[in-house]
């Protein structure tokens, strides 16, 4: 009966260690792969996305002269990102990436800037 129930226990706390959480978070520096594409992707598109195939995870990245928030929200089977950006004058256009992490399968991505429905004007995978 020990043998069981600590062998229940462990199984708990593995499978909780391998849950991840739908979250964004900006990154300083990005994996090898997600640089080379970022070097031939047109930096003049606003946002781009760049889909990891070996794991639950997204790049995305914003080229603006703008201050920026990003959020993330599911709603059902859909992941909604919400781009809130602030124009600035004489700032030099930045590149800003963020690591998208999901926890399970998702049917669609939809993407906002400022509260308006946007497309991604590039999405690649490594």
């Amino acid at each position: 009966m020990k043998k069981l129930m600590s062998f229940l226990i462990m199984t708990v706390f593995i499978l909780t260690a391998c849950n991840s959480e739908l979250a964004i978070t900006e990154q300083d520096t990005v994996p090898k792969s997600v640089n080379e594409i970022l070097g031939v992707l047109d930096s003049d598109d606003y946002v781009q996305m760049i889909n990891d195939s070996k794991k639950d995870i997204s790049y995305i990245v914003i080229n603006t002269e703008g201050k920026v928030t990003v959020r993330v929200e599911s709603k059902g089977d859909s992941i909604l990102i919400y781009i809130d950006e602030v124009e600035t004058e004489n700032e030099d256009k930045k590149q800003r990436v963020f690591k998208l992490t999901r926890d399970r399968d998702y049917e669609m991505i939809e993407l906002f800037k400022n509260d308006e429905s946007i497309p991604f004007d590039t999405v690649a995978a490594i």
